[in-house]
């Protein structure tokens, strides 16, 4: 089999996660869009003065690194600011995307990205799946694992495209509402299509 490049996309708290785990369980290879952000803010001096200048003092910790909580509340109540943050962090996420893919020898790589579909990122990718559950399981996601108040979890919800429009454009649906083995069958199925 040749390599397959696969785009994981879904809104928060569906469920993204759960199936990372369950392709890194098969052998793939998965790269965490937010976890390459997180290794960006938190190592990268151009990123971090970038967003400092960007964003204000107010975003770094004493220790130089991005203060992500407090960017967060800058950024999630006004899609401006938020559309900012990424036109800055963006292409530094896909270049290092683009470097581990390059760099292994994986014959399936899984790619996370909550904006899989609104940027050039998908164009790597060999097939589009999409995590869904219903708004309810979302809010209650964030607010049990994440401890998120109900606002919080409110805002980041609404702060995003509606499911509809990455579920329109996917290869594969994967619903998340129901107990893990389900979701398990649903990328058991998924995965034996690649092969």
């Amino acid at each position: 089999m040749s390599r397959r490049i696969i785009g994981l996309t879904g809104n928060i708290a569906t469920g993204k996660s759960a199936v990372m785990r369950l392709a890194a369980e098969r052998g793939a290879l998965t790269i965490d869009a937010d976890r390459v952000v997180h290794d960006l803010l938190d190592g990268d001096a151009t990123i971090q003065e970038a967003v400092v200048v960007a964003f204000g003092p107010g975003a770094r910790r004493a220790d130089g690194r991005i203060d992500r909580a407090a960017l967060g509340r800058i950024v999630f109540s006004d899609p401006a600011r938020l559309r900012q943050l990424e036109s800055l962090l963006h292409p530094a996420v896909r270049a290092e995307i683009a470097r581990r893919v390059a760099g292994s020898a994986a014959p399936i790589v899984v790619i996370e990205a909550i904006k899989l579909l609104e940027g050039p990122l998908a164009a790597l990718c060999d097939q589009v799946w999409v995590t869904t559950c219903t708004r309810e399981t979302q809010l209650e996601r964030l607010r049990v694992c994440r401890g998120m108040d109900p606002a919080d979890a409110a805002a980041r919800v609404d702060a995003q495209a509606p499911q509809a429009e990455k579920i329109a454009r996917a290869d594969v649906v994967i619903r998340t509402d129901g107990w893990l083995r389900e979701t398990e069958a649903q990328v058991e199925r998924a995965w034996g299509e690649l092969e």
